[in-house]
This record gives C-alpha cells, sequence and structure tokens, in this order.
C-alpha cells in the first residue's frame, strides 16, 4: 500500500485502487495510466479538479487557529 503513485507504477505489475473499503479500479501500470475513472485519472495524474475534492490554496495554519480561537 501506497500513496506514492508515480514510485509504485515504475515497480508494479499490477495493482489496485482501494477506496471507502472496496476495490473500485484494478490493473497493469499502462491500463492504469490510460484509465478514464475520473477518481483513477484524478489520483494517477495529481489533478486537483475531480471526485475528490481538494481545497487549495489552504489558509495559513495560523489564521486557521486564530480562527477558532
Amino acid at each position: 500500500m501506497t500513496h506514492d503513485v508515480h514510485e509504485s507504477l515504475l515497480i508494479v505489475d499490477y495493482l489496485y485502487f482501494v477506496a471507502e473499503g472496496r476495490v473500485i479500479a484494478h490493473g497493469t501500470p499502462d491500463a492504469v495510466r490510460s484509465s478514464t475513472m475520473p477518481f483513477v485519472h484524478q489520483f494517477v495524474h495529481a489533478e486537483a479538479d475531480g471526485p475528490v475534492p481538494f481545497h487549495y490554496p489552504a489558509p495559513a495554519y495560523r489564521e486557521a487557529l486564530l480562527a477558532h480561537a
């Protein structure tokens, strides 16, 4: 199990994507790189836009702490 997608695609023969406790995709590195599944595509290509929300740019940590004080 890893979150280093680029490194894993260089060394594995086959991989599985797990989300919310179930396998949502699997295949060879080439198949995964060319996947049209939005979740897989976003994850493999490190895209901010897709089904998994990202909050960029994030507020400064100090500001976030002071907002809850």
